[in-house]
């Protein structure tokens, strides 16, 4: 076949034959990808796959290992602000022999991908030629596709806001809405807020979609941005086991959205829930755990699930009843006294003993004294107050006193001395 051979100048009814012609044209294995690298048409087995298409074809997407594997030799960077196609070198890491790819774009926006193996067949010149002839295809095709694409995402955005905003009376309405607009509604259902130290925009977002999409079971219903917030609807396939597997999936979204894109993402993740009238509910429950995480970054470090807030739930709440108090707690008032009078450290080190869940050995390495010397102030604190830490109802009364009413000098102790 020539440059000039009609084979592209036909109608393909799918992404699948305009793979197959490719690769009857090129003599080798094709994969053409979406923007999400969702995979949209693959040529027939005819020859010896590497395992990044085997794996890729398998789960109909490239695995998320084998993206950030090519992000960070700088790969995507180069595929994606390239003009014309690429060659690719092996990437053994990954699984990926040499390639032939184009991004295919339009006003810069990525909208999808042509892969071809290269097994040393593919005449320079020649080759791109034809890659770049089925990319203008392949643009068509995805753009048609976009369009659509983009009016059905800015019917479901407006829908999750409603639900959002409690913007429906009863669960019925919620329905019939959603079946008019052919959205279908999980049994079950969590809303997660994230929040990044980067400003969310399209880029952001897509990377997003694709490390959600690159997890087994996980269904991402509905999402929309907010300033610099993620916030989402989303279920399983699979049945729940405790928190455990929550837990950990909200953690490896962290950690794969920190590799990606060198951000950080605090994260808030609601209670399940089957009735969509409680969507607004859920959605204020991921967003007081980020709450907590801001009034109190490192005693909030680890929270995650509103399954598991406790008490924490309330320190908003008494923060604010406690502003409209012109008197500050009594319990603390004797050892602010004597730190003032004898220079002494003793608001900090019950504050730091009582926030390590008064494990002695953490809490002297932590004020950078001996363990002795820490038993010594825990002792003259109970002399001075005339109260002992053995007293639950004591020492739950004072650490909250400390959480609500020292808030700054706390963190700054944990500022200033990490754990």
């Amino acid at each position: 076949m020539t440059d000039k051979d009609p084979l592209f100048d036909r109608f393909f009814d799918s992404m699948e034959s305009l793979a197959d012609a490719i690769s009857e044209s090129l003599q080798s294995q094709v994969t053409i990808e979406d923007s999400n690298h969702h995979v949209i048409g693959y040529s027939s087995h005819q020859f010896e796959s590497d395992s990044a298409r085997i794996s890729t074809i398998i789960g109909k997407r490239v695995p998320n290992a084998v993206i950030i594997g090519l992000r960070k030799k700088g790969i995507m960077q180069q595929l994606e602000s390239a003009t014309r196609p690429i060659r690719i070198p092996t990437v053994m890491e990954v699984g990926l022999g040499p390639r032939l790819a184009i991004c295919i774009k339009h006003q810069k926006e990525i909208l999808g991908y042509i892969w071809i193996v290269d097994a040393g067949n593919l005449v320079e010149g020649h080759a791109e030629n034809i890659v770049e002839k089925a990319a203008a295809i392949v643009g068509r095709y995805l753009l048609k596709q976009r369009g659509w694409k983009t009016k059905q995402e800015k019917t479901q955005e407006d829908f999750f806001w409603k639900l959002l905003t409690s913007h429906y009376d009863n669960e019925a309405n919620i329905k019939q809405d959603a079946e008019v607009w052919s959205i279908l509604l999980p049994d079950k259902y969590y809303i997660s807020v994230f929040e990044s130290d980067k400003v969310i925009n399209d880029h952001f977002v897509l990377r997003f979609r694709q490390i959600m999409a690159s997890y087994p079971g996980l269904q991402l219903l509905f999402l929309t941005a907010e300033h610099n917030r993620l916030i989402i609807l989303f279920s399983f396939s699979f049945r729940m086991e405790g928190t455990g597997d929550l837990s950990s999936f909200m953690h490896k979204i962290i950690e794969d959205m920190r590799k990606s894109e060198s951000c950080m993402l605090a994260a808030g993740c609601s209670l399940d829930y089957t009735e969509y009238m409680s969507a607004a509910i859920a959605y204020w429950e991921a967003g007081s755990i980020l709450e907590i995480k801001k009034l109190l970054p490192f005693h909030g470090r680890e929270l995650l699930l509103y399954e598991d807030i406790g008490f924490w739930a309330y320190i908003p709440a008494i923060m604010e009843q406690k502003r409209s108090r012109t008197r500050k707690s009594p319990l603390l008032y004797p050892l602010k006294e004597h730190d003032r009078e004898h220079k002494s450290d003793f608001l900090k080190t019950i504050a730091v003993y009582l926030s390590l869940s008064g494990n002695l050995k953490e809490s002297a390495a932590f004020l950078h004294i001996h363990t002795n010397t820490l038993l010594y102030r825990l002792n003259r604190i109970a002399e001075i107050t005339g109260k002992s830490l053995k007293d639950t109802g004591y020492r739950t009364s004072i650490y909250l006193d400390i959480l609500t009413e020292e808030t700054r000098q706390l963190n700054q102790w944990f500022v200033e001395s990490p754990e």
